[in-house]
Formats: C-alpha cells, sequence, structure tokens
C-alpha cells in the first residue's frame, strides 16, 4: 500500500484499458484515490478492475468518446459517479510508423483524432465540473517525439506536439479557477506498440533504443506512475504549464 497521498480524492483516467492508464489506476487507488476508468475495451476495464480489493473505489465506463453527443454522455456518467473530479489523467494513445512519402492522410487523422481531439473532448467535460470546485490536476500524457523528430513518426510528432501546445494553453486560461495542467512525455515505454509483428521482427531496432538509453532499457508503465502521482498531488500546486520528460536520459543524447 502507498502513504495514501491522495485520500478521499476522484481520478479520472481517460484511456484506463491501457497499460499505462491501469499502472497509474492501481498507483493512484494505492494512494487512497477513487478511480475512474474511460475506455472503449471494456474486457480490459473489466478485467482490471477485478484485480482491486474495493470495488466501490473502481468504476468505468466502456465507451468511445469521438462527438460532442458522446462527451455529453460522459458529463451525465460522471455527474452520477462523484461529486467533484479532483483529477484527470488523460492517456489515449495510438501510434503508426511510416515515412512521409508513405504516409496516409487519413492515417494521419487517426492519429490526431485519438491523440488530440478526443483528449480535447474528455477535458472541456471535466474542467467544467473543476472549474465549479475552484480546483483540479490535469495530466496529459504526451511522449518525447513531441519535442523531438523521430524519423517515420511524423503523425506521431505532429499529434503529441499538439497536446504540449494544447496544454500549455490549458495551463494559462485555467489557472484562475486553481487547475494545474501538465504534460509527462515518456521515452519508449512497454505498451502495446512493442508487441506488435513490426518489432518481433525487427529486434535490432529495440536493441539501439535500449543502447542509446543512459539508463540502459526501455521503460516499464511503473516507471512513469510516481511522477505522475505527485503532479496529482498537493505537492505540485505551484506547478502548472510544464513539460516533464520520463525517458531514461534518451533525449539526452
Amino acid at each position: 500500500m502507498g502513504f495514501e497521498r491522495l485520500k478521499g480524492k476522484n481520478a479520472i483516467v481517460f484511456g484506463g484499458g491501457g497499460r499505462i492508464g491501469t499502472s497509474v489506476a492501481r498507483c493512484f487507488y494505492e494512494n487512497g484515490a477513487s478511480v475512474f476508468l474511460i475506455d472503449r475495451n471494456e474486457e480490459k476495464l473489466q478485467a482490471f478492475a477485478k484485480t482491486l480489493p474495493d470495488p466501490n473505489r473502481c468504476r468505468y465506463l466502456a465507451q468511445s468518446i469521438d462527438t460532442e453527443s458522446d462527451a455529453e454522455t460522459l458529463s451525465d456518467w460522471v455527474d452520477t459517479q462523484m461529486s467533484v473530479p479532483d483529477i484527470l489523467i488523460n492517456c489515449p494513445a495510438y501510434i503508426s510508423r511510416a515515412p512521409f512519402l508513405s504516409l496516409l492522410i487519413e492515417e494521419f487523422d487517426k492519429q490526431m483524432h485519438t491523440n488530440v481531439r478526443l483528449l480535447l473532448l474528455v477535458s472541456k467535460v471535466i474542467v467544467r465540473k473543476m472549474a465549479k470546485a475552484k480546483k483540479g490536476k490535469i495530466i496529459n500524457l504526451a511522449s518525447i517525439g513531441g519535442v523531438r523528430p523521430e524519423k517515420e513518426h511524423l503523425a506521431h510528432c505532429a499529434a503529441k506536439a499538439a497536446v504540449i501546445a494544447a496544454s500549455k494553453v490549458m495551463a494559462l486560461e485555467l489557472a484562475e479557477f486553481n487547475i494545474q495542467v501538465n504534460v509527462v512525455a515518456p521515452g519508449p515505454t512497454e505498451t502495446v506498440p512493442f508487441s506488435s509483428p513490426f518489432y518481433a521482427t525487427h529486434p535490432e531496432i529495440l536493441k539501439r533504443i535500449e543502447e542509446n538509453t543512459p539508463l540502459g532499457r526501455i521503460g516499464h508503465p511503473e516507471d512513469h506512475t510516481g511522477l505522475l502521482l505527485f503532479l496529482a498531488s498537493e505537492e505540485s500546486d505551484w506547478i502548472t504549464g510544464q513539460v516533464i520528460l520520463s525517458d531514461g536520459g534518451l533525449t539526452l543524447r
């Protein structure tokens, strides 16, 4: 168990069915928060909820949030689940790779939709509720691709750079409501993309990433949870609009 740094807090994790989403939800739960997961994959949400001892402190909404109508459904659901949301973790994710000259515009649109549009739809719903309470924490997950270029990842880099830019504007505009908005930008982390057939047939790419990372390996989802916990806690009340890299030192090279 943790030290209950989030005792009594309500934490929403958008993208809660992914590996980073479930890792941060578990960390927050162990630190006393009630966690509310949003993801379209109900099977993953159910499986995760069953691993926690108190079902009353873990609830989920299995739904895609693609439209304003979906956002209204989310708003109604939040109202039935909690008095006020204290924390929002935005970690929806979709990534694919393609050289610039081979990149399909439809693929570019899909990455922008998942990584940027959905984040903004959900954030607007939750921010309206936080603003009434005059407090809140929002942490948006980006990527080191948002701060430095990566070959064959134009769409990913553009989407994550947009997340960073949007987060800084949100931090400026929401400060008057005592809402802090920050960004965590992970380096390569053991999530679904690294178990794809591409990396299975190109192990040399993973080896090269590990060799280029000063700490000698790619990240685990749990490597980021301590930072997310800090940014979600009252210890970070004077921090907003920041982009913090969690990358094992990869961007030092």
